[in-house]
């Protein structure tokens, strides 16, 4: 078989990943403007790696076999085999054109220990190239091996490249604080040595404002566009600060003049766009970022936040062509189709609607959907089939069967078809014994069917797998104080509660309670009112009336019950404890105070 050229004169004859990798056109791009916002993306459009001609070169027939296989698994969208075949070819060839399409490949579909294994195999073929050796700083900082990618960017520097100390900065937003400290103290060192390297700079506030420490960025961004006005990173990351600080309307106006001046720039105008978004200016938001879709017809983070730009606007045919877009792209099929399902909804289309619900596949959107279709189906007195669509929902998707029996339970319960809910909670718990939620569920509804016995064992079982779990703790404790005279037990359990979560109002009632019931009403007092300060909930205001009550202040119990009624009408609680007291203190004769319960002590 006759052996081909260069492997760059391959790439002239067959495209390159037509379906995939061509949005990379020619080049690696490391990041677009679908990025989110925030303090570890990169400040610049597209960090792009330039494909260069290599010299001419011959490849063996197995070679020439491989890389062919692997451009037709590209076009069919199987990148593994592509990027196998790409891997394997680079380590045997050692050829500096395979070796770069192999860490294209692998950035193109986020493998990190690929992207990782091809940029050193560049950088070491192509010691002078300032491309390689930014690459692969990017992904040993991506490793965490620091001093390694700064001697890489040294290497850079010294070759007179550009080298992009700023997305080297935007790679360690995953790093742990202590490794950011570190390289920042590297940042410190390199820029002694070149004090007006203006991407070294950026990247050092780059670090500073993934810190936290958004003044110190500030102040270097601000020296950056002192020497040059125009620099659109440092505008970039000057925008992102002054909106984490709060100071929108400065970003807005300095962004909106960038945006003029740079109108091709579409990172610029995209955090133009969120920051409007942010301020609540959606129709302006909205021009921008129809703007940014005529420069990237199919954007998908573009094409979603017109989606739901226009939803926020109530403008639901315009957002039902953008989400339907993006299901012709294949993108974000969740996403649209739970949208798409929501907006047919409001438009009384309950059959579509239906069917988009359960084209939502396993994922974000998933229960969701789930719990939008059930609704949509009790709207119209379809429990049975709604039981039955959850029942077969759990066969097809196992990993979402705990939320799926769950949702099962709380309609049921919500019915108030405790037995039932019991039944069903059962068969989940035979099936999924070590479930916290399951167990915690059933022991509700236990509690509501007076099976306090089945109760405590589900919420021992609970604390037995998780003895710090704060909740099991509480609820065990705060049934025993409310309905058993084993206030002892439940002082103890209510206790380890506190001392786990003393901010949770639950908790803090709790322990007023149990107070209450030890006959200490200065500390029920205490406890519950801090409960009902920072949750004035209904439960809460039963019990510090209660207390009130006891404690001869009859008015103020009365005024905070009046209050809570008007509030939650309907509470039981709230009714059959005014009616108890009221009745007690009607049989001790209207003018003497009731006392506080017979309790046993501690």
């Amino acid at each position: 078989m006759k052996e081909l050229k260069s492997f760059s004169l391959l790439l002239a004859r067959v495209s390159v990943f037509s379906l995939g990798l061509a949005a990379l056109g020619g080049c690696v791009a490391t990041q677009g403007i679908q990025s989110e916002q925030g303090a570890g993306a990169p400040v610049t459009d597209n960090i792009t790696i330039e494909v260069e001609q290599e010299p001419v070169r011959s490849f063996e027939p197995e070679t020439v076999y491989d890389l062919l296989v692997a451009e037709l698994g590209g076009q069919r969208k199987r990148y593994d085999l592509a990027l196998g075949n790409y891997l394997k070819q680079a380590h045997k060839t050692r050829d500096i054109g395979v070796a770069e399409r192999a860490y294209q490949i692998s950035m193109f579909i986020g493998a990190r220990q690929a992207s990782l294994d091809a940029a050193l195999l560049w950088a070491e073929l192509a010691p002078d190239d300032a491309r390689a050796l930014q690459a692969s700083a990017i992904e040993l900082v991506r490793d965490g091996q620091l001093d390694r990618a700064v001697d890489q960017m040294r290497k850079a520097l010294d070759l007179q490249g550009e080298a992009n100390f700023d997305f080297l900065a935007s790679s360690a937003a995953e790093l742990s604080e202590e490794d950011r400290d570190r390289l920042l103290q590297t940042f410190d060192v390199i820029l002694k040595e070149y004090p007006d390297h203006r991407s070294l700079k950026l990247g050092k506030a780059i670090l500073l404002q993934q810190a936290g420490r958004n003044e110190e960025a500030m102040q270097l961004a601000d020296q950056l566009l002192q020497r040059d006005p125009e620099y659109v990173k440092a505008l970039i990351l000057k925008g992102r600060i002054l909106n984490k600080l709060g100071r929108g309307d400065e970003a807005e106006k300095m962004l909106a003049d960038a945006v003029d001046k740079h109108p091709d720039r579409p990172r610029l105008r995209l955090l133009y766009a969120r920051v409007l978004v942010h301020l609540n200016k959606l129709d302006e938001a909205r021009v921008q970022f129809e703007e940014l879709l005529k420069q990237s017809p199919h954007d998908v983070e573009i094409l979603m936040s017109l989606a739901l730009i226009a939803l926020e606007n109530d403008m639901l045919d315009r957002a039902e062509t953008y989400f339907n877009r993006l299901l012709k792209l294949g993108q974000r099929k969740g996403t649209a189709s739970y949208y798409l399902g929501r907006i047919s909804e409001k438009k009384g289309h309950l059959k579509e609607a239906e069917a988009y619900f359960r084209n939502v596949p396993p994922g974000k959107e998933f229960m969701r959907a789930q719990v939008a279709l059930v609704q949509l189906m009790l709207s119209r007195g379809r429990l049975k089939e709604a039981r039955k669509h959850l029942d077969e929902a759990r066969n097809r998707y196992p990993v979402h069967a705990v939320q799926l029996y769950m949702l099962e339970t709380e309609i049921l319960v919500g019915e108030a078809k405790y037995n039932e809910a019991l039944d069903v909670f059962d068969a989940a718990v035979l099936r999924h014994p070590e479930s916290i939620n399951l167990l915690y569920a059933r022991a509700m509804v236990q509690e509501k069917l007076g099976k306090l016995d089945a109760l405590e064992k589900d919420l021992r079982a609970i604390i037995k797998l998780q003895p710090e779990n704060a909740a099991a703790l509480n609820a065990l404790g705060y049934t025993l104080a409310d309905r058993t005279d084993r206030h002892k037990e439940a002082l103890e359990l209510i206790e380890k509660a506190y001392a786990l979560d003393n901010e949770d109002p639950a908790i803090m009632d709790s322990m007023g309670w149990i107070q209450y019931r030890l006959g200490n009403l200065e500390g029920a007092l205490k406890y519950l009112q801090q409960a009902y300060e920072r949750f004035p909930d209904h439960e809460v205001a039963a019990h510090l009336g209660e207390v009130l009550w006891m404690m001869g202040r009859k008015e103020e119990a009365i005024a905070l019950w009046d209050k809570a009624l008007k509030q939650k009408p309907e509470s039981e609680i709230l009714r059959t404890t005014r009616e108890r007291l009221e009745k007690q203190a009607k049989s001790q004769g209207n003018g003497k105070a009731a006392s506080a319960p017979v309790v046993s002590k501690p």
